[in-house]
């Protein structure tokens, strides 16, 4: 169960992490992120969940999922504790981190991933923003809604994750295919059946893209969206197989944009009345020390 609420869902994959890092269990928890992985579970459970860009943090010794989109990342209750976390894991002296002023700083609302967002996840959006602003920074409308359809129609003609999963675990599906959940068995099948010259054009694509938005957000813009369209649902909410995928589906719709893309991304806990929800913030790749620090800045104003 959730941290704050027993009876609702953690968030996933890494959901143990996200538990422990709420409830205090430790005060590191280390979650792998191929679609949100770690950001969904901090911001169900109201901690901090950072997703570095990709090949920042080796992954030999973690199981893969996807070879293209996996990343390592920390959960924490603290922007700090995720930094050290990220540079140790990183091969990193850790040399602290510093704040840096908000003024002049632009955030770009991307308005193609707002839809479908729960009224009180959008009202502690509109506060954080409204928060930042008052800081100094200037919040404006990230135009890459071209970038965001192009990526949607790449992955509709050949989708990367399924096809990695399922080479993963091919031999698990010839002996051991009655133990997989039949939720993660339907979506390792999917790669079955996707021809290999259309996931191998999903890939050159996109790197294409990748770039493509890299260079528009060269001047240190970050983007910015709810980590999640909604607060954790219930268990008993997604016990129904079809409930589960489209309640799946909306929960991975924000956070998998930043691992297509490989952006750095951040889970950053927003002022709430009820059940917690993140402020996802989003960098180019490679510019993890910078989004931390920032972050870092940001963290306080953001406090109920």
């Amino acid at each position: 169960g959730n941290a704050c609420d027993r009876a609702r869902v953690p968030g996933g994959s890494s959901a143990g992490a996200g538990v422990a890092a709420g409830l205090g269990i430790g005060e590191i928890a280390i979650g792998t992120d191929t679609g949100g992985s770690v950001r969904i579970p901090a911001a169900l459970n109201g901690v901090v969940g950072f997703k570095p860009s990709a090949p920042r943090v080796p992954r030999e010794g973690a199981f893969p999922l996807s070879y293209t989109l996996d990343s390592i990342g920390p959960l924490a209750q603290s922007v700090t504790l995720c930094a050290m976390a990220d540079a140790v894991m990183a091969g990193e002296a850790w040399a602290g981190l510093t704040p840096v002023p908000l003024a002049g700083r632009k955030v770009a609302v991307v308005e193609e991933f707002l839809g479908n967002t729960e009224p009180e996840v959008m009202a502690a959006f509109e506060d954080s923003l409204k928060r930042l602003e008052a800081a100094g920074i200037q919040v404006t409308r990230a135009a890459i809604g071209d970038l965001v359809l192009d990526m949607r129609e790449t992955l509709a003609q050949g989708p990367i994750v399924p096809v990695e999963a399922a080479e993963i675990h091919a031999s698990h599906l010839e002996t051991r295919r009655a133990e997989f959940d039949p939720q993660v068995l339907g979506r390792i099948l999917q790669g079955l059946d996707v021809p290999a010259p259309r996931y191998l054009a999903s890939l050159r694509r996109r790197r294409r893209l990748v770039d493509a938005l890299d260079a528009r957000l060269a001047e240190g813009l970050l983007l910015a969206m709810p980590t999640t369209p909604m607060v954790a649902p219930t268990i008993a909410d997604v016990t129904d197989a079809d409930a589960f995928r489209a309640i799946n589906a909306l929960m991975l719709r924000n956070t998998s944009f930043g691992n297509f893309f490989d952006l750095c991304g951040i889970s950053l806990p927003m002022p709430k009345a009820g059940m917690p929800a993140g402020l996802m913030l989003m960098g180019a790749h490679g510019t993890d020390a910078a989004l931390l620090s920032l972050s870092l800045t940001m963290e306080p104003l953001l406090k109920p």
